[in-house]
């Protein structure tokens, strides 16, 4: 079967939804892979065949079979997030206490699950690896699916695999003290506003030379060539995560770009310890520890380089979305 990731194709003039990227990235990844591959808006795909799905929100698995008659020997793919594409989630917020909300929170990306199990198609679930045991209803329900769903590393979307496998330690030739590539993004409690001023303006303020890019910023949006320029020329790059994200423990695609370039950042999210040891990364979970110690790696580039190539080195051979998904579609395409 060939393997078509649905949805986020921009209509004429449109700004791409940031789901472009990844549903782009993995596009190549699995024509590299030997898959015939497509990324396609639903209503541009012929149904009457089988496919392998992959779906987010722009629709959902469970959208797609209710309202296009796809084949019965399809198989469906659903990414797990938080939160999904329904009124309620866009809406919510998780308040100043995240970890009590996500505590209590009902998790309807996952639940769909359970309409996916009833549809008589075969389906399968991924996402970022991250933290089960601490939300209840989260536990319940990836306990009784555990063996359809696919934890990943979420790998970088944005540096390509030969670039990858070809990378070193970059330790000069920097333009800037201080690289940062994102969006600012929501509000104070369902976004990165406090995370941003918080951990990352404090550097800023500090580095004598700095530049920020992304949705949100004076720069704005860059292209994946300067994206990748600016890391690549800038003594610290910091990776920083929104509160959903340390709570879940979940690692987002910052950390894996950053050391798949040969660069560096402190990391402020503890669940990166599901992938790496202590001794293979720089860890710091407070706010004013993680200033200190990036302020340290930002003036002595060289103590960088050790932990620059143990990140690298697995993120070769272990952590790249090349590896990852040619066991995924491996089992898919073998199990019947």
């Amino acid at each position: 079967m060939d393997v078509v990731l649905v949805g986020y194709q921009p209509r004429l003039f449109r700004k791409k939804h940031t789901n472009f990227w990844p549903w782009n990235y993995l596009t190549g990844t699995f024509r590299k892979l030997g898959y015939q591959t497509w990324h396609l808006n639903a209503n541009k795909i012929d149904h009457s065949k089988p496919h392998i799905y992959i779906c987010w929100n722009e629709p959902d698995t469970i959208h797609l079979f209710n309202k296009y008659n796809i084949h019965k020997d399809s198989v469906l793919v659903q990414k797990l997030t938080s939160f999904d594409g329904s009124p309620e989630s866009v809406g919510k917020e998780w308040t100043d206490n995240p970890m009590k909300f996500f505590q209590e929170w009902h998790w309807p990306q996952y639940k769909k699950l359970d309409q996916l199990s009833n549809s008589g198609y075969r389906f399968y679930a991924f996402g970022a690896k991250t933290d089960v045991d601490s939300f209840p209803m989260k536990k319940k329900i990836v306990d009784k699916y555990k063996d359809r769903i696919f934890w990943i590393p979420w790998g970088t979307m944005t540096v390509s695999y030969d670039e990858i496998m070809n990378a070193k330690p970059v330790m000069d030739g920097f333009k800037y003290d201080l690289g940062f590539v994102g969006s600012r993004w929501g509000t104070m409690y369902r976004g990165n506003i406090l995370e941003w001023d918080n951990w990352l303006q404090p550097l800023v303020d500090k580095a004598k030379t700095s530049v920020i890019a992304g949705r949100g910023t004076k720069l704005g949006p860059v292209s994946v060539a300067e994206h990748i320029d600016i890391l690549k020329s800038s003594r610290l790059c910091p990776i920083i995560h929104a509160a959903s994200w340390k709570v879940e423990k979940g690692i987002m695609d910052r950390f894996w770009t950053v050391f798949s370039l040969g660069r560096f950042g402190v990391i402020d999210n503890a669940g990166i310890l599901d992938f790496y040891n202590e001794d293979e990364i720089v860890l710091a979970t407070e706010k004013e520890d993680y200033s200190e110690k990036s302020l340290y790696y930002m003036n002595n580039v060289e103590k960088q380089k050790p932990y620059i190539e143990k990140a690298l080195k697995r993120i070769q051979q272990e952590y790249n979305q090349y590896i990852v998904w040619k066991n995924i579609l491996g089992k898919i395409s073998s199990d019947h």
